[in-house]
């Protein structure tokens, strides 16, 4: 079956075979612009061919084809590399036939800062995260498989991370599609989950392939292998077999390109290969470092049921498959990822440009002009001298005397006026540079806006960050690429049954932790995918963010907050410093501060004073002395509670809790819990007062009664009331003038945060 403009045609086996296979042909040349590549429609029976790609003589056609129709778009790319990598923007021999060798011919540099300030920005939607995917169990409460989740998601990120390659991969990468508008990864085995990256010089595709990897009917990649490389492929020639490998011809293709060196002679084909082999078991690496790489194509076919065959050949003078294997993937993006820099403006591959092209006549001409302001200035700061003839340009010398020189004789100066090329050349400079940062949609690169009226520390951070951004629909085109390839990866870390020490260290970690290799067997990988950075690739539009959500960060419970609070910190000090701060662990010390916290309420219970310290989780210390505190208060009122024995207890309370309250009135996220704890406070205040008025007046009534009898006073005097209600009231005044204290700083730092942020969105709205 197959779709043809929308609809889907059904191949009857009962056609004659020449006629279907030329209707087939016609319909999938119209679906998919695949005219003169040698790819089978239906087999000798008229039904749809299994493969269509029949033998290793029709891909290197194929590839041949392909390489030829990218010629005129290879010759573009280098054009583009050569202005990244400082080429000049004249040529250089032109100028020397035409007698202007002297001319200035520099190239500024201005491009590749240009796409430093791109590839920062990519650089941070991978940096700025603690863990690159979420990852879902197939089965089971998410209150259980939950924290299973998200260990599995950090020891796979680790895996990501610690793999040596990951960061030059994905540098090339971001360089490759921002350059040039398309990148490409694909991986070299079945089960290996390391991405390799390439673009259009090293992969090929047919022209006119609209933009999706569902629609890449061939892919040809071109590859070079050392030797030992190759030769790894095949060490166990059994399972190399039974796999899909030609081992014969991996033979043959080592042995020629040993051959072509020099270095075997014509002996026996297996009994060279014999001593090669030995060698390299030694892992003599060199074997394979001295010699030639041997130049590899892969081809990915599409196959008509959607499938994609993998077939690996020599690029010189194959004579059969190194490696076949129908229906390898199930689907395209197992096999390769794309990614793109926009969507064309046909949506075809072949349309879309990187920011390479786009600037490339911008800097050429910038280039130029500066390079004419230079050599204006060095013309306008020259003597000029004229000879009366040509014996006198011949004897022309300069005799100086210290400060003076005396030329030759016939030789005058001649005063005359230089055009000042400045003055024409800056003007074009600065619109020139401006229509760089229009046309460069994706990367803006204003500088600090100084006339803005508020310059606070978000306007600082801002201009720090250089206003970097990535555009909605760029980051959009990337996480959609992104999300797929991670995706691919965790599937081929899941089910890989290699000897992978990486994985088996990955299995080893998350075991520590409590999650069993079954659970992580069951993954739901389909549903696998990319965590998006906050920010969209920039700090400061990141600190907003951020900022603006610990506005409402009181409508977040507790996981939430702490969440919060340490991207905040990441964002300053990165994620490995985080962990001095805050956590990552949230069970470990919310665990062990409710522990000093009960502790503490037994201590407090004994009327003894019991320091606050900062490092406290202070929002866990108010949870649990709070409530013990309103039981005093409650037996109190109700005369449920000996006064006299309560009072010391309950002032001990008061005093911890109120400095308690100093330490979380600085966290926003503590907001609601100071407020209700404040309002605590003052009801423990007036039970204090309250107990102090009825003690003293017990004290009083029973002074009296023992006046009247003659006896001696038996418990505190009156004086001594006073001075300890003085003292209290003291204290007590104290506490709340640093309550109120705390307080308006709290106010006064919020306010500031919501300026800074206002601040900064404006500033934000400004350069978009």
């Amino acid at each position: 079956m197959f779709r043809s403009h929308g609809s889907w045609v059904h191949a009857s086996p009962t056609l004659d075979s020449k006629n279907a296979e030329g209707i087939i042909h016609s319909l999938m040349s119209d679906m998919y612009g695949l005219e003169g590549l040698d790819l089978k429609g239906l087999d000798e029976k008229g039904k749809p061919a299994t493969e269509r790609l029949k033998d290793v003589k029709s891909a290197i056609n194929i590839y041949t084809s392909l390489r030829k129709s990218d010629e005129a778009s290879a010759i573009n790319r280098a054009r583009v590399d050569a202005m990244f990598d400082g080429a000049a923007p004249y040529n250089p021999t032109k100028l020397a036939v035409s007698g202007q060798s002297l001319k200035t011919n520099l190239n500024f540099g201005e491009a590749q800062r240009i796409l430093d300030v791109a590839l920062s920005s990519y650089v941070d939607l991978y940096s700025s995260l603690e863990r690159f995917v979420e990852v879902r169990g197939s089965a089971g409460e998410r209150s259980e498989i939950g924290p299973k989740e998200e260990i599995v998601a950090e020891e796979i990120t680790h895996m990501f991370r610690n793999w040596p390659e990951f960061h030059s991969s994905y540098l090339r990468l971001c360089t490759t599609f921002i350059k040039h508008g398309v990148g490409l990864t694909y991986f070299d085995s079945a089960d290996d989950w390391r991405f390799k990256v390439g673009s259009f010089a090293d992969i090929l595709i047919p022209r006119q392939t609209t933009a999706s990897e569902e629609n890449i009917d061939v892919a040809v990649g071109r590859r070079q292998y050392q030797l030992h490389e190759l030769f790894a492929f095949i060490r166990n020639e059994k399972a190399a077999a039974a796999v899909g490998w030609d081992v014969a011809e991996v033979k043959r293709v080592m042995m020629k390109n040993l051959r072509n060196d020099g270095r075997v002679g014509s002996g026996g084909h297996y009994t060279e290969f014999e001593a090669l082999q030995k060698e390299l078991k030694n892992n003599d690496v060199y074997e394979g470092i001295q010699n030639p790489t041997v130049d590899v194509l892969h081809f990915w076919v599409r196959e008509v049921d959607g499938s994609v065959s993998h077939y690996i050949c020599a690029e010189q003078s194959p004579k059969t498959f190194m490696y076949k294997k129908p229906s390898r993937y199930s689907k395209p993006e197992q096999a390769y990822i794309l990614f793109t820099y926009g969507v064309g403006s046909n949506g075809t591959y072949h349309s879309i440009r990187g920011l390479g092209q786009r600037i490339f006549n911008h800097i050429q001409t910038s280039n130029r002009l500066r390079c004419q302001q230079i050599d204006g200035a060095m013309l306008s700061s020259a003597v000029m001298i004229q000879p009366e003839n040509q014996r006198s340009l011949d004897e022309l010398q300069f005799t100086f005397y210290g400060a003076y020189a005396v030329m030759s004789p016939n030789v005058k100066i001649v005063e005359k006026a230089i055009p000042n090329l400045g003055t024409a050349v800056q003007p074009a400079l600065q619109d020139l540079t401006q229509q760089l940062q229009l046309n460069t949609d994706t990367v803006s690169t204003y500088g600090p806006n100084q006339s803005s009226p508020y310059r606070n520390k978000m306007q600082v951070v801002s201009d720090m960050d250089v206003a970097t951004r990535i555009s909605g629909a760029s980051l959009n085109l990337f996480y959609a690429s992104w999300n797929r390839l991670l995706r691919e990866m965790v599937r081929r870390v899941v089910q890989s049954k290699r000897q992978d020490p990486a994985i088996k260290d990955f299995y080893d970690r998350c075991a520590k932790r409590g999650v069993e290799a079954e659970f992580i067997k069951k993954l739901d990988v389909d549903r696998t995918k990319a965590v998006r950075s906050i920010g969209g690739g920039s700090m400061a539009n990141r600190l907003v963010s951020l900022r603006e959500l610990q506005g409402i960060s009181g409508q977040f419970d507790d996981v939430g907050r702490r969440n919060l609070t340490r991207d905040i910190v990441s964002t300053r000090v990165g994620h490995d410093l985080a962990d001095r701060y805050v956590p990552a662990d949230v069970e470990s010390r919310p665990a062990v501060d409710t522990k000093i916290a009960f502790l503490e309420n037994s201590q407090l219970q004994q009327g003894q004073p019991v320091p606050v310290v900062a490092s406290e989780l202070h929002g866990q210390h108010l949870q649990i002395h709070v409530p013990l505190l309103q039981q005093l208060i409650e037996g109190i009122n109700t005369g449920q509670a000996d006064p006299q024995r309560v009072l010391p207890i309950l002032q001990a309370f008061y005093q911890h809790i109120s400095e308690t309250v100093q330490f979380a009135s600085g966290d926003p996220a503590l907001q609601s819990l100071v407020s209700q704890t404040n309002q605590a406070l003052q009801f423990a205040e007036e039970a204090i007062n309250n107990t102090l008025k009825a003690l003293e007046k017990i004290q009083r009534d029973q002074a009296q009664a023992d006046q009247e009898s003659g006896q001696q006073p038996t418990g505190p005097s009156e004086v001594d009331m006073k001075m300890q209600k003085a003292q209290v009231e003291m204290q007590i005044a104290q506490q709340k003038a640093e309550l109120d204290m705390a307080i308006k700083q709290r106010k006064f730092d919020q306010e500031q945060a919501m300026r800074d942020a206002k601040a900064a969105l404006e500033f934000r709205e400004d350069q978009t």
